[in-house]
């Protein structure tokens, strides 16, 4: 990744400030501000609720409520041709971009006889909600703003009162083409009338695929380089995929999710931007990028580590080779916070009580300890961040999901708020967490 001088992210942000105005401004934050994605971060009276009173193994039995779910979903057509035989999601996953650090391409998938309708895991998440569910999010597979079942999916969770966070790329959210070949037929006739739509749901929170400002990064970290048009599909088959121009379509995304109030600051933080990962030689744009997100109510969630399946792995090894002592980790999260520190985003008394975030100057990961994945195979796992067979916890089709939820090492870890990143022991090793407050103790602490 070439390296951006001062000059070029100084071009660049003016760029974007000029694109969606601001709210607050730097030094003047509410004295109450937190960077908070809402109902994916977990608030402390969320994650200390007490003891539930439930069946286990057909036993009455006090239980710590589950406080979150990763979920996955694919179209009902699509569901029912996988079983049929008539597409194989492992060689041909439903999704129209091609990231090179997608986890789609899975054996999960090739478990046809226990794919599930979106139906059936609402089901599930009907069980999660009697042992305290109180929010969700969409992992995938691909897009749920490529799914047809989109609305529907979205009334079961309304009717619910039930919030879903939606991981998503957006470019379907900014480009007029892509939300009238996928919505056309339910009257969308403009992007921004498809984002005006899903604004209407109390339960949708947006978390947008922003890894970069810089077009030349954002389209590579999407496969969309080299692309001269857009995905196709064929019979409910992606074919040709990609995304072309794929920064700008993100871009326009964000300025309709914008004028359409997801970061309106009276109704909490429901647009989050997801950098997802960033390289370690990102220090030249990330700082930056999360202080202009700031000024807008949108926080920015950085995560080196995090591409997500088998290739997580693949990513924390390879910054462990580029960086085996993780100074380049340290040196990225301290620039983070102290761009936090000096313009009153946060204190160094918030960076104390909470403790340093794996999502470094956003509040702290507690996924793992309050929730589980589940895949859309009924296997239930740790976190996004593992697939690995010791973060395979069981099969809803198999064990009732209180049953594994209270055999799960996630519930062994407690109530925690912050579990630093259990998933990513090698890549994000605790040593760093106490690194980082270390130097900020020496620089702000007197």
């Amino acid at each position: 990744m070439t390296t951006k001088t001062k000059q070029e992210v100084e071009e660049i942000i003016r760029k974007y400030e000029s694109m969606i105005p601001a709210i607050y401004e730097a030094g003047a934050f509410p004295e109450d501000f937190k960077l908070q994605p809402s109902d994916w971060a977990l608030k402390e009276e969320v994650v200390q609720r007490p003891a539930l009173e439930t069946l286990v193994g057909g036993k009455q039995t006090s239980i710590r409520p589950i406080s979150t779910m990763d979920l996955e979903f694919l179209s009902n057509s699509t569901v029912q041709k996988a079983k049929n035989g008539e597409v194989n999601l492992v060689n041909n996953y439903p999704c129209g971009l091609k990231c090179p650090g997608c986890f789609s391409q899975e054996g999960v998938y090739g478990d046809k006889s226990n794919l599930m309708t979106w139906q059936e895991v609402m089901g599930v998440v009907d069980d999660a909600r009697t042992i305290g569910l109180q929010g969700t999010k969409f992992l995938g597979p691909g897009e749920l703003f490529q799914n047809p079942d989109l609305f529907d999916i979205l009334d079961a969770f309304e009717e619910r009162g039930l919030p879903i966070s939606i991981f998503t790329k957006g470019a379907e959210l900014g480009n007029d083409e892509l939300a009238i070949r996928n919505y056309g037929h339910l009257g969308v006739k403009s992007a921004k009338e498809l984002v005006e739509k899903v604004s209407q749901y109390d339960c949708v929170r947006i978390l947008l695929g922003f890894n970069s400002l810089f077009s030349d990064r954002q389209d590579k970290m999407v496969g969309s380089s080299t692309m001269t048009r857009d995905y196709q599909v064929n019979n409910g088959t992606f074919t040709n995929r990609g995304v072309s121009n794929y920064t700008e379509k993100r871009n326009l995304a964000l300025v309709n999710l914008v004028e359409a109030g997801f970061n309106d600051p009276s109704k909490g933080q429901r647009l989050s931007l997801i950098a997802a990962p960033v390289g370690l030689e990102q220090i030249d744009e990330i700082p930056t990028m999360y202080l202009w997100a700031a000024k807008r109510n949108i926080p920015l969630v950085i995560a080196p580590t995090m591409e997500s399946g088998p290739k997580s792995i693949g990513l924390s090894a390879q910054n462990k080779r580029i960086d085996p002592n993780h100074e380049m980790l340290v040196q990225l999260m301290t620039e983070v916070y102290d761009t936090a520190i000096q313009n009153g985003v946060m204190s160094l008394e918030q960076m104390r009580r909470e403790e340093v975030s794996a999502y470094m100057g956003t509040s702290p990961c507690n996924q793992v300890a309050n929730g589980l994945f589940l895949r859309l195979n009924g296997r239930i796992q740790m976190c996004p961040g593992r697939s690995d067979s010791t973060a395979i916890y069981g099969n809803t089709h198999e064990t009732p999901l209180a049953e594994i939820w209270e055999n799960s090492p996630n519930y062994r870890l407690g109530a925690r708020t912050n579990n630093w990143c259990t998933a990513k022991t090698e890549g994000m090793p605790k040593n760093v967490q106490r690194e980082v407050l270390k130097i900020l103790e020496e620089k702000y602490g007197k």
